[in-house]
């Protein structure tokens, strides 16, 4: 059996979750703004404790590496690296997008066309998001990419094709992306359960970070552009 414990801290939601193989057994989450740094730590400790588990009963912390929000990465990334070192185990660091991707099809409570491609999205500021394509079974279209979301924005989503948005950055492109091809799933929030899961995956196959040199995944700056062709 193969224990995990996973850090989620990418986006404004704190949470953490132990695995047991693929099976989520503990999770632990809040919501506040800026909580990370008071809350990270405080959350671990207390579901340890609850669990009857020191930082000794794992193989491997798993992390979500970016993109988001840079102070939660930064913040997110120490803690994990701090017990990596404390304990002697391997860091696993997961997509952030792809994490969320997941997670959408753990929350469906509706079966998922298999012709689906589902955009994660995450927040960054002001009219741009982080976002991704994915397809039902979490195999990645188009690599994670910044975008800046103006009127020719809804020229990137091919009409003969369905798409489901979601994540908190979906929000700010519901008025401006309205048409029948545009599905947006309200609800779906970054969390440790899909990190774990897929960091357990990612154990198998020994695909382990380099605990001294691991930076979170922030992406380059923004730069507004006009698309020339559909995607």
């Amino acid at each position: 059996m193969t224990r995990i414990l996973s850090i989620e801290t990418a986006t404004n939601i704190c949470s953490i979750a132990i695995h047991e193989n693929e099976t989520c057994i503990h999770i632990s989450e809040i919501s506040e703004p800026q909580a990370h740094s008071a809350k990270l730590t405080v959350l671990i400790e207390e579901m340890l404790a609850h669990a009857s588990f020191t930082i000794k009963d794992f193989d491997a912390i798993a992390i979500s590496e970016g993109p988001g929000s840079y102070t939660g990465l930064r913040i997110g990334t120490s803690v994990a690296k701090g017990l990596c070192y404390a304990a002697d185990l391997p860091l696993i660091t997961i997509n952030t997008l792809e994490a969320l991707a997941l997670q959408y099809t753990l929350n469906s409570k509706k079966s998922i066309p298999e012709n689906a491609i589902l955009c994660p999205m995450i927040d960054a500021r002001r009219m741009e998001v982080y976002t991704a394509q994915f397809d039902a079974y979490i195999t990645q279209l188009q690599k994670t990419h910044p975008l800046v979301v103006t009127e020719e924005t809804i020229q990137l989503f091919e009409s003969h094709k369905s798409y489901y948005l979601f994540g908190d950055g979906s929000q700010k492109l519901q008025e401006i992306l309205s048409a029948p091809h545009i599905h947006f799933v309200p609800n779906i929030t970054c969390s440790s359960e899909s990190v774990g899961q897929i960091a357990y995956s990612q154990y198998k196959q020994g695909n382990f970070a380099d605990v001294a040199y691991f930076e979170p995944f922030y992406l380059k700056n923004f730069q507004a552009t006009t698309p020339k062709k559909q995607l």
